[in-house]
């Protein structure tokens, strides 16, 4: 016999993954663990949050099973589930960007801003990369660089980019890049370089994005990776 009830109870489930995702913060973990698999603690220091904030916040993400957890010595790691939570969340990010009003004026508004300091797209960086006319840094933390980066992409944490100019080789345009469209620090070092007369063009997917699109990528550690194109 049909129970009506179970329709209900059905779409109750469906809600628990809405209900995960209905905090900003969460869905900045999402984003940030698409670069690596991290510590509580050192998502703590890249979100500028508290140990206590980030353990809530994962644990609503690993009852909906989005993220994964393991200890490392006396360390608890979190990672996304898989590849296919990537997926979802490139997904989501580029739904609700075709659908919500404000954050399309919010989004097109960023584009101007870079577009005005110099962008360069995926096809362009490609040739430039080949041809060897560019220096690509990569300003996200080491241990995210290490997780997988660009081809060619030199390892550059933003807290080290002015200490670090004068050792890059002279004639070559930076390119920089970061964690993707929703991450500023790419836009920041462009503007520090800039007010230091340097010119500099911007790569504003990352190395989601890169993957993502079947291009290879690099690893310079054990890091577990979560995607499939992975260079030599």
């Amino acid at each position: 016999m049909i129970n009506r009830n179970q329709a209900i109870a059905l779409h109750e489930q469906l809600a628990k993954m809405g209900t995960a995702l209905s905090c900003p913060q969460r869905l900045r973990l999402l984003n940030l663990l698409c670069q690596s698999e991290r510590s509580v603690e050192t998502i703590a220091q890249a979100m500028s949050l508290s140990v206590a904030t980030v353990s809530h916040h994962l644990q609503h993400l690993r009852n909906v099973r989005l993220v994964t957890s393991r200890k490392v010595g006396r360390f608890v790691t979190y990672a996304l589930a898989g590849p296919e939570v990537v997926a979802f969340w490139l997904q989501y990010r580029d739904f609700c960007s075709s659908r919500l009003a404000e954050f399309q004026v919010m989004r097109d508004d960023l584009v101007a801003q870079r577009k005005a300091r110099g962008v360069v797209d995926r096809r362009e960086l490609q040739q430039l990369l080949k041809n060897g006319e560019i220096t690509l840094l990569d300003l996200r933390p080491q241990l995210e660089f290490d997780a997988g980066h660009l081809p060619g992409a030199i390892s550059c944490p933003i807290q080290q980019l002015a200490e670090r100019l004068a050792g890059f080789p002279q004639g070559k345009t930076l390119v920089l890049y970061c964690r993707g469209p929703l991450c500023l620090l790419a836009d920041i070092a462009q503007e520090q370089l800039a007010a230091k007369g340097i010119k500099s063009l911007q790569f504003t997917d990352g190395v989601t994005e890169w993957a993502s699109a079947g291009l290879p990528i690099k690893r310079s550690s054990s890091y577990r990776s979560l995607f499939t194109s992975e260079g030599p």
